[in-house]
């Protein structure tokens, strides 16, 4: 499939707001909504993946899919688990053995996000890890009902139709839920009521696989007019303004995120993924393909996998060792870089090649 630089510095923006909002820096409190960003860009990709899939041989080979993503996956966060255990080991992680356990359970089974909406013993240090098991068990549902369809789903428009009532019947039930009574930790990590994310990028990959298919496969696509290229990038400029002032200014458990909130947010962040597809060399996609930028995205997994659990372990040691707080954090980030930048370079990159090699030897 297409590889469009911009959609990586997107992501390198998600990060970075994520990092930031956790290292408790109060110019990005609303950084949390990198993670909507990811949720939209995941549904959005793997769509595309399956629609293409669908397209070329005519089937979705769900099991395969779904090991693919397993293997892309599973072996950097087996890493970080590791270091975690061992860190419990050495003292920098507090609490018993059977609580580490089933910290590390929960997450390889991918029910951090319940742990936490439901309050069955969420995962401390690993907390962050509920976006990954909401977006793991959405794989898991969505490529298998896309496999059942069959041909069904090839059809145009089907698959948009399915995944906007899909988005509007997650908002609809968080705004009822909301009203009921439940609190926000709840319609933050529950993947029914946070599915509408990743179903507003499916939306978006499905539309542009009806209505423009050649956007996702011909690499050299150039836009048809500057007049229309202009006016996308002015749509994505304007996205990206509000995605950076809500990244500066909102709190997540504002009573008015639940009921549109973060819908408005979705349909924001689809708007932006779609300027930078339709328009790959507007000026908006060429400020978010920005070499250092792109570079973060690069390695964007690696970074949300470790920047938690440091950050944590910098809190909690700096009052012992003597050392301020801010000097802790920075070290770090400067670690949680380290550590991302080995990730990608001796775990993610080699499995990522081995299994591209693969595909095209079935191909």
């Amino acid at each position: 499939m297409r590889y469009w630089p911009a959609l990586d510095g997107l992501r390198g923006l998600a990060v970075l707001a994520v990092m930031l909002f956790h290292a408790q820096v109060s110019q990005v409190r609303g950084g949390f909504l990198g993670v909507d960003i990811f949720f939209v860009l995941s549904g959005f990709l793997i769509t595309s993946q399956l629609l293409r899939e669908l397209h070329c041989a005519g089937q979705i080979r769900w099991s395969r899919f779904f090991m693919r993503r397993v293997v892309r996956l599973q072996p950097a966060l087996l890493v970080l688990l590791l270091a975690y255990t061992l860190g419990w080991a050495a003292g920098w992680v507090p609490g018993p053995g059977t609580v580490v356990a089933r910290d590390v359970g929960t997450v390889l089974l991918a029910m951090a996000h319940w742990a936490r909406a439901l309050d069955w013993h969420p995962p401390d240090y690993l907390g962050h890890a509920w976006s990954l098991g909401i977006e793991e068990q959405f794989y898991f549902l969505w490529a298998l009902l896309l496999a059942t369809m069959g041909g069904y789903a090839a059809r145009r428009w089907r698959v948009l139709l399915l995944a906007g009532a899909g988005a509007l019947a997650s908002m609809l039930w968080m705004l009822w839920l909301h009203a009921a009574g439940a609190g926000p930790v709840r319609l933050y990590n529950g993947l029914d009521t946070r599915a509408m994310a990743l179903l507003c990028g499916c939306a978006l990959a499905s539309w542009l696989h009806a209505r423009q298919p050649r956007l996702l496969e011909q690499a050299q696509f150039q836009a048809s007019a500057s007049q229309h290229s202009r006016a996308v990038a002015c749509t994505g400029f304007a996205a990206v303004g509000l995605l950076l002032l809500g990244m500066g200014s909102l709190e997540w458990r504002h009573a008015l995120m639940f009921p549109w909130g973060y819908m408005a947010v979705a349909a924001i962040a689809a708007l932006l993924i779609w300027s930078l597809v339709v328009a790959p060399a507007s000026r908006c996609a060429a400020w978010l393909a920005w070499p250092p930028l792109v570079a973060v995205g690069k390695i964007s997994y690696g970074l949300y996998l470790w920047h938690y659990p440091l950050f944590r372990v910098a809190e909690a040691q700096a009052p012992k060792t003597g050392m301020p707080v801010a000097y802790a954090m920075a070290l770090a980030a400067c670690l949680t870089v380290l550590a991302a930048w080995a990730s990608f370079v001796w775990v993610e990159r080699p499995l990522r090649a081995r299994l591209t090699a693969r595909y095209l030897r079935a191909a």
